[in-house]
């Protein structure tokens, strides 16, 4: 395929202005509804509409290095006031549209710029760059350093906000970097966006674009849709999480869906239970599996791939740009197989970046933690078990709710599953699981639970009480905020 490179840097604005002047017609986003309609942009139109919207955000003010937040839906509005705000060299906070009235407030105080949104709290309205008719659609003077930031933190209180330490610039003749090649990634592929643009879907669908990937963005994740998109539009690669991967797979259709042209499944953002991810190395060649741990921070990157995941059930990999340790509450080494909180060094590792105020990291010399606990096996692969700040101490013994969960998930009838600690008057805690269930009117008898959780974990594991909801609150992203949780739970 042919790169245009005029220097030795290019944007991702310029990027997409090479890629209108090389194939103006061809599709740039699809944009799938819940419904399964779709709205297209080819690139000629996203250069053009980009440059619109990217004059309009001027006139109002928006300067290079400035923060503009983006709380709108996904769909062809977002990918254009991204593509538009980077154009004027202003740094993206993606967040959660729907975020409640509070949260919003708390948002943009923590942001301090633009708002794109609706209702009161935001400054610009979605697609504001439609009503301004006389906003020129040539190419703008493009600011130096288009940079996004990533909203964290919504389990501990206060959210905060994370700068990305790269650039949305890019070496014009390493576009593609070594660590893509290895994962499956490649010029010209067609990309499935499920993710939220305020978590992963957000960098994956940008740096696609700048692959020139074809994307097709799922407006709202409907798991049904999941393979009729993949056939359809014979998809190469998408990123997915555990909470997804569950739901895909009560498709009774799935497994009679044409994915053959999958080439690239990343996982992320926490453990999978075992058997869910059995499944998907039948429906899917392991060697185009690829799960990782990272996190917004960057303190480091944990992979394997399905074959080896295979090999090492259960593990998230070992490090590919980093140093792991695993440390004891006395600052000690942990021996392999023992379970510690895990420590991060690389040559980029450094404390987080924030807009506004955010928490220092701890930090063992120059190793940081983000608060996670795990244990690496002889052969160096990490196996992830919890958070510190999830650890239910019961009579002593530490239990992590990782694991009682995935025990939960593979009873029949359980949609997903939540396990916090109880007060407890001898044991100081005891273990409550809360579960949703495919069938809430058809609940399952509490001794067949427990006797499931027996067969399968020590007896300090063992719930000592249930509970039934229709659903956890886990985020688009499927993430769990057990704090949340456990100050609803009676």
């Amino acid at each position: 395929m042919m790169v245009i490179a005029l220097k030795d840097r290019i944007t991702h604005g310029e990027r997409i202005r090479h890629l209108a002047e090389e194939h103006p017609d061809r599709t740039a986003v699809v944009s799938v509804a819940a419904d399964g309609s779709r709205t297209v942009l080819n690139w000629a139109e996203l250069e053009r509409t980009s440059n619109r919207a990217a004059r309009g955000l001027l006139e109002r003010g928006l300067k290079p290095g400035s923060p503009l937040a983006l709380a709108v839906p996904p769909g062809i509005g977002h990918v254009v006031a991204t593509a538009a705000a980077w154009k004027t060299g202003a740094l993206v906070v993606p967040l959660n549209h729907a975020a409640a009235p509070a949260e919003r407030e708390q948002l943009r105080e923590t942001v301090g710029g633009f708002v794109i949104g609706d209702g009161d709290w935001a400054d610009v309205p979605p697609a504001w760059w439609e009503t301004d008719g006389h906003l020129d659609d040539s190419p703008v003077q493009e600011g130096p350093e288009p940079r996004s930031a990533s909203a964290s933190g919504g389990s501990t209180g206060r959210p905060r906000i994370v700068v990305r330490r790269r650039t949305w610039t890019y070496d014009s003749d390493a576009l593609l970097s070594d660590a893509d090649r290895e994962t499956g990634l490649d010029f010209g592929q067609t990309q499935l966006v499920m993710l939220p643009m305020y978590h992963a879907g957000f960098t994956g669908l940008h740096h696609g674009l700048v692959l020139d990937h074809t994307i097709v963005l799922m407006e709202r994740f409907v798991p049904r849709l999941f393979g009729e998109l993949v056939e359809e539009f014979r998809v190469n690669c998408f990123r997915i999480v555990p909470t997804m991967m569950r739901l895909i797979l009560q498709d009774p259709g799935i497994e009679r869906r044409d994915l053959s042209s999958v080439v690239a499944v990343h996982q992320g953002a926490g453990a999978c239970p075992e058997s869910v991810k059995h499944a998907w190395l039948k429906i899917f060649r392991p060697e185009a599996c690829f799960e990782d741990y990272s996190s917004v921070e960057r303190l480091g990157l944990v992979t394997i791939r399905g074959d080896e995941w295979l090999r090492h059930p259960g593990s998230v990999g070992r490090p590919t740009d980093c140093e792991v340790r695993i440390v004891r509450p006395d600052g000690t080494p942990a021996d392999p197989g023992e379970v510690g909180e895990i420590y991060l060094r690389s040559p980029t590792t450094r404390q987080p970046e924030y807009l506004g105020d955010g928490p220092q990291l701890r930090a063992r010399g120059d190793f940081l933690t983000l608060g996670d606990l795990g244990r690496i096996d002889d052969e160096g692969y990490l196996y992830l078990v919890g958070r510190t700040a999830d650890v239910i101490n019961v009579g002593g013994a530490n239990v992590y709710p990782a694991e009682i969960e995935a025990v939960l998930l593979e009873f029949p009838g359980v949609r997903d599953a939540a396990v916090i600690g109880r007060p407890h008057d001898y044991l100081g805690q005891s273990v409550h699981a809360v579960l949703a269930l495919a069938d809430p009117d058809d609940p399952p008898a509490t001794w067949d639970l427990d006797g499931h959780c027996r067969r399968r974990l020590s007896l300090a594991k063992v719930p000592m009480s249930y509970e039934f909801t229709d659903d956890l609150g886990r985020t688009e992203a499927g993430k769990l905020r057990h704090r949340d949780l456990a100050r609803t739970q009676k």
